[in-house]
C-alpha cells in the first residue's frame, strides 16, 4: 500500500490554490462533488488515499474543455447577425463589433 498523502503533498501535486483545495475537501465532506474524502485527520493534518487522488486526477483530465470561439468566428457571427437585423428593418446604432470600436 502506498503512503497516505498529506494536505501539503496535495498542494504540490494538484494544480489548484490552497483555498480551492480546501473548498473541494469541504464539498466532499458535504457530499458535493467527486473529490475524495480524507481517510483521517483534521485541518492541516489530513491524510488522503493516494489511489483515490490519482483516480480523481485522471477523471479531471478527461473532462471536456469548453470550446471558445476565435476572434474571426465571433466577428463573422456578429456581422451575420447585423445583416439579419437589417433585413428585418432593425437599425442598430454602433453596430461595429466591440473590438473594432474606438474607445
Amino acid at each position: 500500500m502506498k503512503k497516505p498523502l498529506t494536505f501539503q503533498n496535495l498542494l504540490s501535486d494538484i494544480p489548484v490554490s490552497e483555498s480551492t483545495l480546501r473548498r473541494l475537501i469541504s464539498d466532499s465532506r458535504k457530499g458535493i462533488g467527486d473529490f475524495p474524502k480524507p481517510i483521517t485527520g483534521f485541518k492541516r493534518k489530513l491524510l488522503f488515499n493516494p489511489d483515490d487522488i490519482e483516480r480523481w486526477m485522471r477523471s479531471q483530465q478527461s473532462t471536456p474543455v469548453a470550446k471558445v470561439e476565435s476572434e474571426t468566428q465571433r466577428q463573422r457571427r456578429h456581422k451575420t447577425a447585423m445583416k439579419a437585423l437589417e433585413r428585418k428593418g432593425v437599425r442598430v446604432p454602433n453596430s461595429k463589433p466591440l473590438d473594432s470600436r474606438e474607445t
